[in-house]
């Protein structure tokens, strides 16, 4: 079995038709047929059925899949290994870290491992959870930090930190937040919203319901957060953000009107079959004790 025909494979099933599988590999229609024909003989099963739909999966299909996935993964990762060990490229080290993990845990965790390492080539990678899980799983990451919800692919292995704490932020001296004691103090605020983590949406939504308001309305809606700090900086509008995010910034605060029940989990994520590097092992305790030390409600 040849790594190409599993390539090829996963581009067909990725691209969902030849064609568009044909035109990102560079390869004439008929040379990526040839390879599905002669990975199908080898293996004596049919692996992809053409529907009106388009390509179809069969069930040795989907197997074979996550198998090639992993294969081709593995090898990646081992050539990147070789190529250090035999001086032809440098120690890099590949970590993700979403914005709340880099306003908090993650800048502290970094120049600590960079102290312990000095000969390791960081590599940080911004994104969220399902940036993450892609990155992770074809071994262009080592490690990820990052908050939200644990489920995840099965093939990601997942070590909590603690719990990150979302409070509602605002201007210092806001003229509400500054005297507001609970969340029906909030009636009639101007909001500033975007996404939150799964689940945590819910639980927000039934704590306004509960204080006699209605759902928070957002009357600017964004996923920038140097644009939404800027913004609640330099007017009266409100907002929902992680603790990290806002513990040091000098025009902000931050109150948790909710009594500790807006919550997030704080996760490490990385792949389940990877070996860890001895850097690798050191962030995660370097990880666990700055998060300890930042006060991110750790876990019992």
């Amino acid at each position: 079995m040849e790594l190409r025909d599993l390539e090829y494979f996963l581009a067909v099933v990725e691209t969902g038709s030849f064609t568009a599988a044909a035109r990102d590999r560079g390869l004439s229609q008929q040379a990526l047929s040839k390879s599905l024909a002669r990975l199908e003989a080898e293996l004596g099963v049919v692996l992809l059925e053409r529907t009106p739909k388009g390509i179809m999966l069969t069930r040795m299909g989907q197997s074979l899949q996550q198998h090639a996935r992993n294969v081709l993964t593995e090898v990646a990762v081992f050539r990147r290994d070789l190529d250090v060990a035999l001086g032809r490229s440098g120690n890099r080290f590949t970590l993700g870290m979403s914005p709340v993990a880099s306003a908090g845990i993650g800048s502290g965790a970094v120049i600590r491992l960079q102290r312990r390492y000095p000969q390791v080539r960081l590599w940080i990678e911004g994104g969220v959870k399902a940036d993450f899980t892609r990155l992770l799983l074809s071994g262009d990451l080592d490690l990820a930090v990052t908050t939200g919800s644990e489920d995840v692919d099965p093939q990601i292995m997942v070590t909590t930190l603690g719990l990150e704490r979302w409070l509602v932020v605002g201007r210092r001296a806001h003229p509400v937040l500054t005297t507001a004691r609970s969340i029906a103090d909030l009636a009639g605020a101007d909001w500033l919203f975007g996404k939150l983590p799964d689940g945590l949406d819910m639980s927000v939504d039934e704590a306004f319901v509960a204080a006699g308001l209605n759902p928070i309305q957002a009357r600017i809606s964004t996923v920038s957060i140097p644009f939404a700090l800027s913004i609640l900086a330099a007017t009266d509008m409100l907002a929902l953000l992680p603790q990290s995010l806002v513990a040091d910034h000098p025009g902000l605060m931050g109150r948790d009107l909710a009594q500790g029940r807006w919550t997030t989990p704080l996760i490490i994520m990385r792949r389940r079959r990877a070996a860890l590097s001895p850097a690798a092992a050191d962030l995660i305790d370097i990880l666990r004790d700055e998060a300890q030390r930042l006060g991110r409600d750790p876990f019992p």
